[in-house]
C-alpha cells in the first residue's frame, strides 16, 4: 500500500511545473497607487496579506486552497501565493505593475502516513500555481487598470533556465 501511495504522489507531481507564473502590464500613473490597490484586490479576494512594503510597492499573499479531506489524507494544505511589484520606469515614465503566482505545499502527516506508521514530513514546497492562483493573478491586474497584460499561464521559460527565481 505504501508503494502505491508513493507511486501515485511521483506520478502526480511529474506532471505539474513548479516555476512560479509572471503576469504583468502597465498600470494607471503611479506607483504608490498601484500598490494599494493590489494590496486592496488581495484582500478582496480573500488573500492573507504575509508581508509588504508600502515604500517598495512590493505586497504578498496567501490563500488556502485546500479542504479538511485534502489534508487528512494526503498530509498537505495547499495555498495558492501572489506576490505583486509596482514600479515607475524612469526611462518610459510608465508605472508597471507585476504579478507572481505559485502555490506552497506544506507537508504534514497524512492520516493513510499515520496509520502506516510513516513519520510526518514537516516542511513546504513552492509548486506551480493553481488554475485558480493564475486566475486571480490576472484579476488583479485587470482590476487595477493594468493594460497589455504579458504572461505565459504554461510557466515561465526564463526560469527553467536560469533554475532560480529573480528576486524583485
Amino acid at each position: 500500500m505504501k508503494r502505491f501511495i508513493a507511486f501515485v504522489g511521483l506520478a502526480a507531481t511529474g506532471c505539474v511545473s513548479s516555476a512560479p507564473v509572471e503576469f504583468s502590464g502597465v498600470a494607471p500613473p503611479g506607483r504608490d497607487t498601484a500598490y494599494q490597490c493590489a494590496f486592496a484586490q488581495l484582500n478582496i479576494m480573500g488573500y492573507n496579506i504575509e508581508d509588504g512594503n508600502a515604500d517598495t510597492g512590493y505586497v504578498r499573499g496567501r490563500k488556502q486552497t485546500s479542504g479538511i479531506g485534502t489534508q487528512i489524507i494526503t498530509g498537505n494544505t495547499y495555498h495558492d501565493l501572489l506576490t505583486a511589484t509596482a514600479f515607475d520606469n524612469p526611462a518610459t515614465g510608465e508605472t508597471h505593475l507585476r504579478v507572481v503566482a505559485s502555490r506552497i505545499a506544506e507537508h504534514d502527516v497524512s492520516l493513510v502516513g499515520a496509520l502506516a506508521g510513516d513519520e510526518p514530513e514537516q516542511g513546504e514546497d513552492i509548486i506551480g500555481p493553481s488554475e485558480t492562483g493564475k486566475s486571480d493573478a490576472r484579476s488583479l491586474l485587470t482590476n487595477c487598470g493594468v493594460s497589455n497584460v504579458s504572461g505565459n499561464s504554461e510557466g515561465q521559460a526564463e526560469y527553467l533556465l536560469q533554475g532560480t527565481v529573480d528576486s524583485f
